[in-house]
């Protein structure tokens, strides 16, 4: 039981209903109260709403098991539980179960509030995680978006399903919510964006340095990552100017938030000075196994900002 428990990542799972759970208590609710607004989508509908998420994260890692079992024997010799303690087909059995009840659920939710065609988001996840193990992460660039696209899609959709739960109510009678939470809804899409584009750049960041993590299984199976395609040196280079990239958006952040959101501006430094930590780490480094630990220490800075919500809740 704890290999299959094992398999679908549940550290990473925990954070996908941490963020979720932390964007909509810290930074929607709080900004809809400020207009004398409440959530409209019910506590136990997103309960069930995350539930969705963490399972299409869940089949998504059993399928990329499944598939990167080859790469998996060079990179981490005895790490991929399918090599000898569960079935492969297990794998894949729990990919197609797992998705199923996402997309079910999804469904449900997205009829809860009040828009079905959202469940489709739902369905298209499960198809862009699937293909990303099949093929997308053996192509240049394009496995890293869709993992980072991912991310974003995780904050995101916490705004997109609580939108159009107010939307409904406005169609079912009340224009009065829709037209009060005009500013609320514009004053959380900013700050929706901001993590949203936060969560895909970190992302990205840390799949790069996946990459050369893993250089050594990923040419053996024939992919075409960006190490291997444009060589480890410049792969470095991609990384050293996502992190300046990040560092100088999250300026842009403190001098807009500097005279309304003081504290959270001030917060952001740590997050950069993570950031220069890295960039120092990297530019030193001369082999492939430290960037295990840089792996590591990217999700640490994930986390760092995703607790920045606690700072924007405290001083809203």
């Amino acid at each position: 039981m704890l290999s299959y428990i094992k398999l679908i990542r549940p550290l990473n799972l925990l954070i996908i209903a941490l963020t979720q759970y932390l964007i909509l208590f810290w930074v929607i609710r709080p900004v809809l109260a400020e207009y004398s607004c409440d959530l409209q989508m019910s506590h136990p509908v997103f309960a069930l709403f995350v539930l969705a998420n963490i399972l299409l994260a869940a089949a998504g890692y059993a399928i990329n098991d499944y598939f990167d079992i080859e790469a998996d024997s060079i990179n981490k010799p005895g790490k991929n539980v399918l090599e000898n303690k569960i079935p492969r087909r297990h794998a894949y059995l729990m990919n197609i179960i797992m998705n199923s009840l996402a997309c079910l659920i999804g469904f449900y939710c997205a009829y809860k509030v009040g828009y079905i065609m959202l469940g489709f988001f739902f369905v298209v996840i499960a198809l862009a995680l699937y293909y990303y193990s099949l093929k997308y992460k053996r192509q240049f660039l394009t496995g890293n978006i869709v993992v980072a696209l991912m991310a974003a899609y995780a904050v995101f959709s916490v705004w997109l399903f609580q939108f159009f739960a107010i939307f409904s109510l406005a169609k079912a009678g009340d224009p009065y919510i829709y037209i009060h939470t005009m500013d609320a809804r514009k004053e959380i899409s900013y700050f929706i964006l901001g993590f949203a584009v936060f969560a895909f750049l970190l992302t990205l960041l840390r799949e790069f340095i996946k990459d050369i993590e893993d250089v050594r299984g990923d040419e053996a199976v024939g992919c075409n990552t960006l190490p291997i395609k444009k060589g480890m040196q410049a792969a470095q280079k991609w990384v050293l100017a996502l992190c300046i990239i990040v560092i100088l958006l999250l300026a842009v952040c403190q001098g807009l938030l500097f005279s309304s959101q003081t504290a959270l501006s001030l917060y952001l430094v740590v997050i950069q000075a993570m950031l220069v930590f890295l960039i120092i780490k990297v530019k030193r480094s001369r082999d492939v196994s430290e960037f295990h630990f840089f792996s590591l220490f990217v999700k640490i800075i994930l986390i760092a900002g995703l607790l920045s919500t606690q700072v924007l809740y405290t001083y809203f």
